[in-house]
């Protein structure tokens, strides 16, 4: 107990403190008993140190995903470039990241809740065993969830208004009855945490490190396991750079002497790659550009940043414009791409499909009996088809379920407008052409119609091409549909039957309700004679698979059920005959501008023009190729190409070669590698040299 002097003194210290803040006394006056008090940091100071680490991992974090994200790219600049752009959006983010997560452990207050939570000896048992809880519960939770969801999507047709409804109202349930069972759960695990306890002390550093460790483990099985199978081929490549970008900005965030180590390494990385990036898109737009098409976490920074549609409008028409064929007439094109047509489904090729309309056009102009899509999928074959170049040269990055193009490619509306073509779309659907979407595909198109409904599609076509007529334009028109009906022949359907045959019906009813959208649209030019009807292409963006080969749908091989596709052309000029040649339809851009009245130039395209057989100049040849490819991105696995030259056709997947006589096999269930090795020896050779040659650039 204090004596009264002792009180007494310590007042008296006290008044001396408070006097000494109207008067303060120099170090050197204080006596020699007065310890200094250092004076508190000021408030500048207290939050540069609380904002510092969270800088520091922000810097690491996004040098480490730039790093990572440019090891694909080519040539020290592009690498620099991509480095740059992923700094300048990782950067920003991990910073926010960051200084929210700092945030949450001050509000957790994590040394008051140790010292509440550690038991004399140092262990946790209470902790373990709540942390073991919930653990425990996110496994539960998590498979829960995509058990129900699969199941959910067995049941009923997998419509996204469904899944909507459906997927709070099962995280809710669930989580509301592991929270009731928590407690329980939590005080039976906590018996077992005491006798763990008891034998190797439970310390929280030793919690976080077998939690964090049995979290990867767990998460891995998982992936692996079950989810993983169950998606089929995805492309993870887009989120490596990320990934790694996050790890190294945690583990920067939280070790301090790593951070010392580092963050001056990275600071001068960040500003020297972004400066790199800042200069390259002034001086060298074209690399930032390619950056763009190659490299998706730096392509998306780079989007953010520019409007790229915006500096491609600006970008005149002129430099596009076709040469014209001296003495050429400009008659109207009608383009109609469908979604999903294999071709032997189909009246012209044999196919039992109630298609009246396209069988009619079939007996008036020109059927090729061999035509093949450049791909499988409709992101990688309409720009192949568009650009006249094969999918593999196709420039961009895929954004939803389309292609974004890169900027530097001219599709074929561009240049029959800068050939003074008036020009229109009717398309389906809003993630390919719409405004939203950026993918390019729309450019040069003056007029553009979105509609997923194809009947309502195509009587908005007709509405418009009578307008027109009314109107008085009667300049040269080009207009081109795209109807989706035969890629959703499920629709409808709660569970896709596994009889073949009944596939086939189903299937085929698609096709027919295609079939009366290009009549709709077609009917509108039935008062024109002939020598003014239009020249009509009708052909598809790929194939379908209804069972073929294991593939229930398209996107999954190069089969002819998913690359053989009907094109039918007919109009004034145009022969009625049939064209045994094959031909890609990567020919489609330059046999249009050459039925357009233009002189194909050297475009560098890869697409050979067909309007000589469709018109009849020239015969067919026993040596027409067609080289078609699946491109590895998002739930495509890539490495697979084919390459036809007449009557064979060599599979590439992977490794493996195969070999199949179409015209004798079109299903192609007999392998000819082995039988006929001089053949597939050739057709390797030539597909050599053709990748060869297609390893330059596009532009």
């Amino acid at each position: 107990m204090r004596s009264v002097g002792d009180i007494v003194a310590l007042v008296s210290q006290l008044d001396d403190a408070a006097s000494a803040d109207a008067a303060p006394l120099e170090p050197d006056e204080l006596p020699p008993s007065t310890p200094v008090v250092p004076k508190p940091p000021g408030v500048l100071t207290r939050g540069w140190r609380w904002i510092a680490p969270s800088i520091s991992a922000a810097l690491v974090g996004g040098a480490v995903a730039g790093l990572v994200d440019g090891l694909g790219a080519s040539g020290m600049t592009a690498i620099g470039v991509t480095t740059g752009f992923v700094a300048l959006l990782i950067v920003p983010i991990l910073l926010v990241l960051g200084l929210l997560v700092r945030g949450v452990i001050a509000a957790w207050r994590p040394d008051v809740l140790r010292m509440r939570l550690v038991e004399t000896g140092g262990g946790a048992p209470v902790l373990a065993a709540w942390v073991a809880t919930a653990v425990l519960g996110l496994a539960v939770l998590g498979a829960s969830v995509i058990q129900a969801t699969w199941t959910v999507a067995r049941q009923m047709a997998f419509t996204l208004p469904n899944m909507l409804f459906l997927y709070p109202v099962i995280v809710a349930v669930l989580a509301l009855a592991l929270v009731g069972l928590s407690r329980p759960t939590a005080l039976a695990i906590e018996r077992a945490m005491r006798r763990l306890d008891a034998k190797w002390t439970l310390s929280p550093r030793r919690i976080g490190l077998v939690t964090l460790g049995a979290l990867g483990v767990a998460l891995a099985i998982a992936w692996f396991a079950a989810v993983r199978p169950r998606l089929g081929p995805l492309d993870t490549s887009p989120v490596q750079a990320p990934a790694a970008g996050l790890l190294a900005a945690v583990v920067v965030g939280f070790a301090p002497r790593v951070r010392r180590w580092f963050v001056g390494l990275a600071a001068g990385i960040v500003a020297l790659t972004t400066t790199t990036a800042i200069a390259t898109t002034v001086m060298r737009p074209v690399t930032t550009l390619e950056v763009w098409g190659d490299q998706p976490l730096a392509g998306l920074a780079i989007e953010t940043i520019f409007d790229l549609e915006a500096m491609r409008t600006r970008v005149s028409l002129e430099q596009f414009r076709p040469v014209p064929t001296p003495g050429a007439v400009h008659p109207d094109i009608v383009l109609i791409t469908i979604d999903t047509v294999r071709a032997d489904h189909t009246p012209p090729y044999g196919g039992t499909a109630a298609m009246p309309t396209l069988g009619e056009l079939a007996k008036r102009g020109t059927v090729f009996e061999w035509a093949f899509s450049p791909s499988n999928v409709t992101r990688r074959s309409i720009p192949s088809i568009i650009t006249g170049l094969s999918a593999d040269r196709v420039r961009g990055r895929v954004v939803g379920w389309a292609l974004r193009l890169d900027p530097r490619h001219v599709v074929l509306a561009e240049r029959l407008a800068a050939g003074g073509y008036e020009t229109a779309g009717f398309m389906c659907c809003e993630g390919f052409w719409g405004p939203r979407a950026k993918t390019g595909l729309q450019r040069g198109l003056s007029h553009l119609v979105i509609e997923r409904d194809g009947a309502i599609l195509g009587q908005q076509a007709a509405a418009w091409l009578s307008a027109r007529r009314a109107a008085g334009r009667r300049g040269p028109l080009f207009l081109w549909m795209h109807i989706l009906e035969p890629h959703n022949w499920l629709e409808g359907v709660s569970l896709p039957p596994s009889e073949p045959t009944d596939r086939s019906k189903l299937y085929d009813r698609a096709l027919a309700a295609s079939d009366s959208i290009i009549g709709t649209v077609l009917g509108a030019f039935a008062d024109r004679s002939p020598a003014d009807a239009p020249i009509v292409i009708v052909t598809a963006d790929h194939g379908e698979a209804l069972g073929e080969h294991g593939s229930a749908y398209h996107s999954t091989d190069l089969y002819n059920s998913q690359t053989r596709v009907p094109l039918v052309i007919v109009g004034p000029g145009i022969a009625a005959h049939r064209v045994r040649e094959t031909v890609s339809l990567t020919g489609v851009t330059p046999s249009i501008l050459e039925l357009a009245g233009f002189t194909p130039r050297n475009e560098r395209m890869d697409g050979v023009s067909f309007a000589p057989l469709a018109t009849g100049r020239r015969a067919s040849r026993d040596d027409g190729v067609a080289f078609a490819a699946m491109i590895k991105d998002r739930s495509n696995p890539g490495n697979v190409t084919s390459f036809v030259q007449g009557r064979y056709k060599l599979l590439r997947i992977g490794s493996k070669v195969e070999l199949y006589d179409i015209h004798e096999d079109p299903h192609e269930l007999n392998n000819l590698a082995r039988t006929y090795p001089t053949i597939t020896a050739e057709l390797e050779a030539a597909l050599a040299a053709r990748n060869a040659a297609a390893a330059a650039s596009p532009f």
